[in-house]
């Protein structure tokens, strides 16, 4: 019995149900008909790296080590200089690779983000999002060759160029375009592999709806038939796999979180600072001072209904340097503050695009003060909507239990749908609305909690509206799907009622424990001196 993971980032149910409906995607109809489909949730938080990594090893973030696109070296409070950097893989926990490689199954992994450097695995890895330019991104590194002759034009990612070509030209043919070669070039290689290469377990994974969601949301939620093109030859993709399955293989479809329009934002570091939680030095507040003349001026502006005014304005104050340094979305906030007098800050600009804020906290806030922020945060209302800013809240334990749990304590915060976090200072209102910076009339897309779960194959039921799940659930539930044992500690669960019942014979109990000796003499080997070593550990 075989799998694959289809994995998309930021695959959404607002876009697929419409596209399903139209008759455009009949691949994603024939699971939805013939299989199980299930809201997977993504909550703590749902950004890319922590959710592509507890989907390929069944934990939280305190099992993996990955929060964000970056890891703080120091503990913001220990008087260090709190230096960030990139993090391109898992610090910890066993892949669903892993598992399956030591239990003598062949693998195929490829594009999965935060898969740099490649893992040694019995099959062959390509690394995905988040590898360097430049490196050995496949393992074998021998294969790396091999693959440019099967696929000579194979791209990891984007260009930088290309993602931020919608905001540099306002124009979306450039961006859509480049996604849709990227993606070609993705199923070619899937697709040659599969039929190449010895295979039990494939799980490829495509990056291009986040690549597009964020910057053109209104024009893929209205179902513009250009920036939906994208869905087509994804399911296109889907079909070349179907294809290829035996009736005792099984097939899931996953996402890494959702998507949604924004339209509101709210400033969570400029809230923070008012209530005296977070504490800047004398540069950053200097900064501050300069953002909030101009966020003034932009709210007199928008006021008279001069927003296009508003716009040249911002530019030449820009020009002038007067708007400050709050419009970096990529290194976070962690120089110039005042530590001593902090006790809560956001410091990842992630926040945004995420939809979600992940607050820093001092062990010197009380529980007290604590319940008292909480209940502040919760009471706080869009006055322009009227939504409650909060939908959960969430403290440091949601990040589950391991090595790698946070040092200091959390507060992860999930807003209302259609509602964002800004991590600006010197919005003093605080609301905003979400627009893009192109294009004042447009809202933004952001990430949402709710993504997208199909089941499809062997044993599975069909036509099942399943109960919601979460990402940790995938890995166990592939290796149940696949008759192996589990019993690796996740912190998911098996989704039984994806499956038909079956029964269970003297032979399959036989087989499972055939199956446990197999793993166990692939993870112990006798040294000469009598000792065991542990094969494949981290």
């Amino acid at each position: 019995m075989r799998a694959v993971i289809f994995g998309v980032d930021g695959l959404t149910f607002r876009v697929l149900h419409p596209l399903i409906e139209r008759g455009d995607l009949p691949n994603f109809r024939r699971l939805k008909q013939d299989g199980c489909e299930a809201v997977l949730e993504s909550k703590y938080p749902p950004l890319t790296p922590a959710a592509w990594m507890s989907l390929a090893t069944g934990l939280k973030p305190a099992g993996h080590g990955v929060y964000d696109f970056w890891e703080f070296e120091e503990q913001p409070w220990s008087g260090g200089t709190c230096k960030a950097r990139v993090l391109t893989r898992r610090k910890g926990g066993r892949a669903i690779w892993n598992i399956l490689s030591e239990l003598g199954k062949r693998v195929l992994v490829i594009n999965v983000p935060l898969t740099y450097p490649p893992d040694p695995v019995n099959g062959i890895m390509v690394s995905g999002y988040m590898t360097p330019s430049r490196g050995d991104f496949t393992y074998p590194a021998a294969f790396k060759e091999e693959l440019y002759r099967a696929v000579p034009d194979y791209q990891i990612d984007l260009e930088k160029e290309d993602i931020f070509s919608v905001e540099s030209s306002g124009k979306p043919e450039r961006l859509i375009e480049a996604t849709l070669y990227m993606t070609r070039r993705r199923i070619e290689l899937t697709n040659y592999m599969l039929k190449e290469k010895p295979w039990d377990f494939c799980f490829v994974a495509f990056v291009g709806a986040d690549r597009l969601q964020h910057p053109l949301w209104e024009e893929i939620s209205s179902l513009n038939a250009k920036a939906v093109e994208y869905f087509r030859v994804l399911d296109h993709g889907l079909g070349l796999i179907l294809d290829q399955l035996t009736p005792d293989d099984t097939l899931f479809v996953v996402s890494d979180h959702g998507f949604q329009a924004a339209s509101r934002t709210f400033e969570i570091n400029e809230y923070l600072y008012s209530k005296k939680l977070l504490a800047l030095g004398a540069g950053l507040q200097r900064s501050r001072e300069r953002s909030k003349r101009l966020s003034d001026l932009k709210h007199i502006i928008a006021q008279m209904g001069l927003l296009p005014l508003g716009r040249l304005v911002k530019r030449r104050l820009q020009a002038d340097n007067l708007t400050g340094q709050f419009e970096d979305v990529a290194q976070p906030i962690s120089t110039d503050i005042d530590w001593e007098n902090t006790t809560a800050y956001v410091p990842s600009h992630s926040s945004f695009p995420g939809g979600y804020a992940d607050v820093f906290l001092h062990d010197n806030l009380d529980a007290e003060q604590l319940h008292e922020l909480c209940e502040d945060l919760k009471s706080l209302v869009d006055p322009l909507s009227g939504k409650p800013l909060i939908d959960a809240l969430y403290t440091t334990e949601a990040f589950g239990e391991g090595p790698y749990a946070p040092r200091e304590r959390h507060l992860l915060l999930l807003p209302t749908d259609g509602i964002t976090f800004r991590m600006s200072l010197g919005n003093t209102r605080l609301w905003d609305n979400a627009r893009l910076r192109h294009d004042l009339n447009k809202r933004c897309g952001v990430h949402h909690k709710d993504g997208v779960l199909y089941a499809y194959g062997g044993g599975v039921k069909k036509g099942f509206a399943a109960p919601r799940a979460e990402i940790y659930d995938v890995v166990p539930t592939v290796l149940h799907s696949m008759g192996l044992p589990v019993d690796q500690g996740f912190d998911g669960r098996v989704l039984d009622e994806l499956f038909v019942e079956r029964e269970v014979t003297p032979g399959a109990t036989q087989s499972r424990q055939n199956l446990v000796q197999q793993k166990l003499k692939r993870l112990l080997t006798m040294q000469a001196d009598g000792h065991f070593t542990v094969i494949g550990a981290e």
